[in-house]
């Protein structure tokens, strides 16, 4: 269950976090000046698992960068089941630019998966930064478009694949975003319910639960308390090719 909590804030960066800052994508090739003219306007904030960052329909004054942690982002149905759009776990990954972009209320809810820091700047920091630093817009459309591709991807997923398929392809890009190379195999990196996994792929919680008891079956993955460990890649790759 989802809870609403006060973050906690840091209103200074460190060195270590302006280090962090020059090896993202979104600051890379900013000068030190550049990078001190938006550090000195990033908050850090932290929350805690289960924590809500904002709500679908909330004003959007802030966008986020991820430092460490996850963040499920999520649309909620007219009957109050959820869709995941995202998982964000990669350090440097942003999310909620689209309402500092255009001004409208969040598309969706976010919530922290586990304790969470992140790094937010205003509207109004944002945009002048954008106007200012050619460099900072450059990458800013980057990550803009590298966000456009996986949503078409998704779509493309969701219209032309079916549920085994989808999960084979949902958990390889997991594997690849949030892997950890072990001994048996590759270990994502977070705990997953198969409801979290139906909001993910566009399907019912027991079409996934049959799919998870095929593919463990077939030893193509090993299931742990919700921690997935990926058996045999190759195996997943042939079942989303068909």
């Amino acid at each position: 269950m989802i809870q609403t909590m006060s973050a906690t804030v840091v209103n200074q960066l460190s060195l270590p976090q302006a280090e962090f800052l020059r090896r993202t994508p979104l600051f890379d090739r900013l000068t030190d000046g550049e990078l001190t003219a938006i550090g000195r306007d990033i908050v850090e904030r932290r929350f805690q698992t289960g924590d809500v960052i904002f709500r679908e329909g909330d004003p959007g004054r802030v966008f986020y960068l991820l430092q460490s942690g996850q963040v499920r982002i999520f649309v909620s149905g007219l009957d109050g089941s959820e869709t995941s759009v995202i998982l964000i776990g990669r350090p440097g990954q942003i999310f909620g630019e689209l309402a500092v972009i255009d001004g409208l209320p969040r598309s969706a809810t976010a919530v922290a998966m586990d304790a969470t820091v992140l790094y937010t700047l205003s509207r109004e920091a944002f945009r002048c930064h954008m106007r200012q630093i050619p460099q900072f817009s450059l990458n800013f459309m980057q990550e803009l478009s590298t966000r456009l591709r996986y949503n078409t991807r998704q779509m493309d997923s969701f219209a032309s694949l079916d549920v085994p398929q989808r999960l084979a392809r949902k958990l390889l890009e997991l594997a690849q975003n949030y892997g950890r190379v072990e001994t048996d195999g590759v270990s994502l990196d977070m705990i997953l319910t198969q409801t979290d996994l139906a909001s993910l792929i566009g399907a019912t919680r027991e079409s996934i639960n049959k799919s998870l008891r095929d593919f463990r079956r077939r030893q193509w993955i090993q299931v742990n308390q919700g921690h997935i460990t990926i058996l045999d890649p190759e195996a997943l790759h042939r079942q989303v090719s068909g």
